[in-house]
């Protein structure tokens, strides 16, 4: 990441992204899209549970489910996310599906998956890189989680401009005509975990819960590497755009 010479080792202290206490820090989240909830006073019941919900869940429920990432977007895992794909480099890749495997449970608590699916890249991007981060990171992540298995049944529904060279009002427009969906039947009544690297509007989750979820999948989960601070002023379009699918 830094060019700084080693001798064996792949990473310098200088370039490895710390891990928060997840057990210290769960009770001040959003049960749902992970936010942190500052006062007590603005949180909900979830139904049938003790969990909280911030107020922008309660208002606009998310059609995913459960939302989880192990950094904001900054800093040190932002130059280990960019180098992994813009440099690119597969064993990066390969290093943050481990660190998602070795969190997840901690994550999400006792989750129960019958698929990993991960975000497709661009065909633009798979040209450059010649691996798909995403892919790579739900290799890694299945392995830790029994009874899932990989899936890779999400593809782009056209040849596109990758998600990173649009504005976020352009990845907003075409949420319905992202994804599409590979064998639909295998989908059906299923549970699933998408591996996305980062949530920057949420525009790329949504639209894949949006395809996932319209083919018969019964939920959703995201797991990211980070999320970004912009994410929150797009929730309300998001909501718009896409309202929670009735089964």
């Amino acid at each position: 990441m830094c060019t700084r010479p080693l001798k064996g080792s792949s990473l310098c202290f200088r370039c490895t992204p710390k891990l928060s206490d997840w057990g210290s820090i769960q009770h001040g989240r959003c049960v749902q899209c992970f936010s942190p909830i500052l006062s007590t006073h603005d949180t909900q019941l979830s139904p049938g549970c003790v969990t909280q919900l911030c107020p922008g869940c309660v208002l606009l429920p998310p059609l995913i489910r459960q939302t989880r990432f192990i950094w904001e977007y900054g800093g040190i895992p932002r130059d280990l996310i960019r180098t992994m794909k813009y440099r690119p480099s597969v064993w990066v890749a390969r290093m943050c599906g481990d660190l998602l495997a070795h969190n997840i449970k901690q994550l999400f608590g006792t989750q129960e998956w019958d698929l990993i699916i991960p975000v497709p890249s661009s065909r633009a991007n798979y040209r450059k890189r010649l691996f798909h981060p995403c892919t790579e990171m739900a290799r890694r992540i299945v392995t830790c989680c029994p009874g899932a298995r990989l899936g890779e049944n999400l593809v782009q529904a056209r040849q596109r401009a990758p998600q990173a060279t649009l504005s976020h009002e352009a990845r907003l427009r075409r949420l319905r005509q992202m994804f599409q969906v590979k064998r639909a039947s295998d989908l059906r009544g299923k549970r699933v975990l998408v591996v996305e690297d980062v949530i920057t509007t949420g525009a790329t989750s949504a639209a894949a819960a949006f395809a996932l979820l319209q083919a018969g999948a019964i939920q959703v989960d995201i797991v990211a590497l980070a999320r970004t601070t912009v994410w929150s002023r797009f929730r309300r379009r998001l909501f718009e755009l896409l309202p929670p699918l009735q089964h």
